[in-house]
């Protein structure tokens, strides 16, 4: 199958879609090529599902200190399926709210994978093998990013996971070890910690939020210790070791320490995500990071 378009968008995520939607709404005809359901990892494994999980521990920290108010209420129960059941609805809504956007502007949307070849033209492989060639005089690449992992903790979903996996884990932990400080892992050590699972945060760097104002940095901090959050920071991760049982693993770190915890959500930036891009006969290039070189006009 063949197909010509004004513009072809490879990627489904914030970038892309909104790159279709502009360009729909100027009347260009617009391919969107996404593997996946669209909305990307903001949608999914993001923002949205992230925001949503803090908003309920706002929630829970909020009817479990309620008679610091005079509230008088019960000690508040947590039913994680109904928290995932809520969060999976707001993600489900948002993305037949795209779809119906796009369908409006008429953006044509292919379901599977593009690579990008020689003459701006590209591939799109369904998840049947089935292939569709796709030519436009322009292609926008927008295929997001990945969460980064680091040597010694292998993803396995259940003991180790990164932010992928930890906005769809099946029960909360009563441990957990969250390697990297940034604002990704404060989030989330912030989110567990207020729904009762005993945080430990382990930094690097000499602070948590690095690049962020040190005041505001500070107030973070004083925030976890008085929530019972212990941030560790300016400490190597060396690995882990799973105990026989498979219930938890010991985490080393720093000078002979370790952490003994449930899971282990690794939270160390993300890298971009060329990998299934092709390129192959095409003048893009990529630096020594994966990043795609481009000029003051994003080409």
């Amino acid at each position: 199958n063949r197909a010509q378009h004004d513009v072809i968008v490879i990627g489904g995520g914030p970038g892309g879609y909104a790159a279709a939607l502009y360009g729909a709404g100027i009347g260009l005809d617009v391919g969107l090529i996404e593997k996946g359901t669209i909305g990307g990892t903001c949608l999914h494994v993001g923002c949205i599902p992230a925001k949503e999980l803090l908003e309920t521990a706002h929630v829970f920290r909020t009817v479990r200190d309620a008679a610091d108010f005079g509230v008088n209420a019960s000690p508040p129960e947590l039913d994680w399926s109904v928290t995932m059941a809520r969060k999976q609805r707001i993600v489900d809504q948002l993305v037949a709210g795209l779809g119906t956007l796009l369908e409006g502007r008429k953006v044509t949307v292919y379901d599977g994978v593009g690579s990008l070849g020689a003459d701006r033209r590209v591939t799109v492989t369904g998840g049947d093998g089935s292939t569709a060639t796709l030519t436009a005089p322009a292609v926008v690449i927008a295929t997001g990013s990945l969460p980064r992992t680091i040597p010694g903790f292998e993803v396995d979903g259940r003991l180790v996971v990164t932010s992928d996996e930890v906005l769809s884990i099946d029960a909360l932990p009563a441990r957990a070890a969250v390697i990297g400080g940034g604002a990704i892992g404060c989030e989330f050590a912030s989110m567990m910690g207020d729904l009762g699972v005993e945080v430990t945060v382990l930094e690097a760097l000499p602070q948590i939020l690095t690049g962020c104002d040190p005041d505001a940095t500070r107030v973070v901090e004083r925030s976890f210790k008085k929530r019972g959050i212990t941030v560790r920071t300016g400490v190597t991760v060396h690995g882990h070791t799973p105990d026989p049982s498979g219930g938890f693993t010991t985490v080393a770190f720093g000078d002979g320490e370790s952490v003994d915890v449930e899971t282990v959500v690794v939270s160390v930036g993300r890298r971009p995500n060329p990998d299934l891009l092709g390129l192959e006969g095409t003048a893009v290039q990529l630096d020594e990071r994966g990043f795609v070189e481009i000029d003051e006009r994003c080409r």
